[in-house]
Order: structure tokens, then sequence, then C-alpha cells
């Protein structure tokens, strides 16, 4: 299916496979373990799904020993594309899921094609890392260190769930860019990715923090090379329209691409667990917490309505403020004690929130006074359950 053509690119869609095929010289910056780097021989820029999201064991079976020369050749065999001349990414992302947008000022036009995931391994810059890389491959961190280092912040990480993470990202761009001007406007897709899953507050899967991005996230970024007619750009800054251009186009895409592949959308992150989730305040932590503090058929009630509780935006947005709250004291906005009471407040808050009693709010703060050395998603599930059992009280 061909999705779009220009004067200088046809892009279409065949199977697991996303090809732009250049029709003129571009300059091409890639994260391509092969035909990577920064070039300006390429012929194609592609993108394919090199495997579903989980326990893909015919694909690893098939692939076994290859080695990344030996993958590249073949998987642009099986999509009918010259290895030699082929900047290649991989997902386990659906191509029909990818999102083509358009943003223009002028004379400037940039195009992204995108897809993207982030449910099965979301990482936030500067998360602790599981490998390392030797002359021989990469291998495993020993996780020691960093479940230490996870128990003494109070971190929740959340255990990975199934589906795919990786965010593609091709870019092109209708007027030639100097070589800097390129490794510029990377920064700006990169920032442009990252704002679209920080404005979702999605959670690490590394540590407690939000998402900035994925580990396995690619990028592709061409552009004509310069002509007697023409002039290159030098710059794509976010003072300047490439850049944000660069940034809008890549937003608008990645935010689609992770409704149509993930399911994720704002709507649906209106939730205390999709806020206090990567804290410990959790479903199973919620249900746990409801069996110990209420008689067992209004635990079942709790159990039975969570869904509606969770959703509430009132809740919701209380458990956000608390989110707020952790993530400041975590970067030292605020300090440890002025945190301690101010999570005391907002958990007070959100048990309000969940009894629709805002008057109640002292009466509730001074409940939860005597839990407040509990870490902060337990207390923030004590919070929602003392709030449940006084709105019915």
């Amino acid at each position: 299916m061909q999705l779009e053509e220009t004067d200088r690119y046809r892009l279409r869609r065949r199977g697991r496979y996303l090809c732009a095929t250049l029709k003129q010289p571009h300059r091409v910056l890639s994260t391509c373990r092969v035909n990577g780097g920064l070039r300006e021989d390429l012929t194609h820029i592609a993108n394919h799904q090199s495997c579903e999201g989980v326990a893909h064991v015919v694909r690893d079976t098939q692939t076994a020993g290859q080695g990344h020369d030996g993958y590249h050749r073949g998987a642009c065999a099986a999509g009918q594309l010259p290895p030699e001349s082929t900047a290649l990414m991989a997902t386990a992302a659906n191509m029909q899921c990818a999102v083509l947008t358009h943003a223009a000022h002028e004379d400037l036009a940039v195009s992204v094609i995108a897809t993207a995931g982030v449910l099965g391994n979301a990482t936030r810059a500067g998360d602790p890392a599981g490998w390392h890389e030797h002359r021989d491959g990469s291998r495993p961190v020993e996780r020691a260190r960093q479940a230490a280092e996870a128990d003494a912040s109070g971190a929740s990480v959340p255990p990975p769930e199934a589906g795919s993470g990786t965010i593609v990202t091709l870019v092109f761009i209708n007027q030639p860019c100097t070589p800097a001007c390129l490794v510029r406007a990377a920064t700006l897709v990169t920032e442009g990715k990252s704002a679209a899953v920080l404005d979702l507050r999605m959670p690490s899967l590394q540590s407690s923090g939000l998402a900035t991005g994925t580990g396995t996230d690619q990028l592709a970024i061409a552009a004509p090379l310069v002509r007697e007619d023409t002039w290159e750009r030098h710059w794509a800054g976010s003072h300047n329209t490439l850049g944000e251009l660069v940034g809008r186009a890549t937003h608008a895409a990645v935010t689609r691409c992770l409704l149509l592949q993930n399911g994720v959308c704002p709507e649906l992150r209106r939730s205390l667990c999709a806020a206090l989730g990567r804290h410990g305040c959790d479903e199973p932590t919620l249900r746990a917490t409801a069996r110990d503090e209420l008689e067992a058929r209004d635990a079942e009630c709790f159990e039975q309505n969570l869904l509606a509780l969770q959703h509430d935006p009132m809740s919701a947005a209380a458990a956000y403020g608390m989110a707020e709250i952790l993530d400041l004291t975590r970067a030292g906005v605020l300090h440890a004690e002025v945190a301690r009471e101010a999570i005391l407040n907002q958990a007070a808050l959100l048990a309000a929130a969940v009894a629709v009693s805002p008057e109640a709010l002292t009466e509730l703060r001074v409940a939860l006074f005597a839990h407040q050395d509990l870490s902060p998603g337990r207390l923030a599930a004590l919070a929602v359950v003392k709030g449940f059992e006084r709105k019915w009280t």
C-alpha cells in the first residue's frame, strides 16, 4: 500500500515492512547497526516488524547465530530491499499501527512516519541499565546493586507488561540540511518523542520515575543533498521553525501510535493507579489493603467497583498531585521534611475525593496520621480504602 509519494521519496507499506524509496540522493542520519551513522549513499530507509512483542520462539529459532550482518541481509531479502544501501530498523510493533504526520511552514515541510509501543520496556534516561556491552556481545549487569538502590529510595519497579516496547521514527525534511543540522534535528525528534511519553505520564519499568522513551528506540532523518538551485539549512533548534516542525510532527505521530499499538490515550490515563502504580499503589495492593481494613462483604464491594474508583476524576487528580510531590522530592525540588507532610496532606485529599466528602478532609487526615510511616504507595492505598469506607458510613 502506498502511503505517500513526493518528488523526493515514495513511502509504502507491504506486510511487515514500511519502506521509503529515495528518488534522489539524500543525507541520512540513522541509528541502524548496519548502514547507520551519517550516509549519503542510501537508496532505502525502512522499518519492519522483526518479531511479536512476547515469547516469539519461531523468530528466535530462525535468527539464532546469524549476527547483525546476517540478520540485516536476510531481513532485507524478505522485504525485497537492497542490503548494501538500506538503513533498516526493527521493532515488535505492528506496521499497520504506523502513523504518518506532517508539519509545514513556508518552504519547509517535515514528514514523520512512526511506530511506537511503551508497554514492554519503557525507561527513563539514566535508569539503572540491565546490560553491558563487551567485545563478544552484551551480558546482563549484576542486579543486586540495582535492587539495593531501589530499596533505599523506596522505589517500586513494576513488572514489564506484555506488549511491544520500541519507538521508531523516520523523519523526512524537504530541504537540504548540513550534517550538524541533522544531528540537531535528531535531538528534537528525541525531545518530541519524550514529550509525548511524558504527557501521558507513562511509567518507567526500570525505576519509579516517569518514562522518557524505551530501551530500544531508533530513528532516521533524511534530507536531500544540496544542488545548484538550493541551499543547506544549518539549524534545527527549538527556537527556529525547522526544530518546531520536527518536534511537533514527532509528538503527534508518537501520541497517535501509542493509541493504535497499546490502546494508551490521555482519557485512559485518568486513573489513580496510572498515577501511583509506579510508587506501589496498584490494583493488587488496593485489593489486599481492602481485605485487611474492611469487613469481608465491604472488601468484596470495594473490589467489584475498583475500576470505577480508579477512574473517578477527582480521585485521579488527587493521585496525580501525590505523584508529583513524590517526583519533585526525588528531583530535590522539595526537601524531605516538607515532602513528608505534603504526602500526608495529599493522601488525605485522595481519601476525601474517594469519599466524595471534601468536608471530611481533616477527619481523614487524622485517621491517616498514625500510618504516615508507610511507604507512599501503601499510604495511598490505605487512603483510598479509608475514603471508600467513609463514603458509606
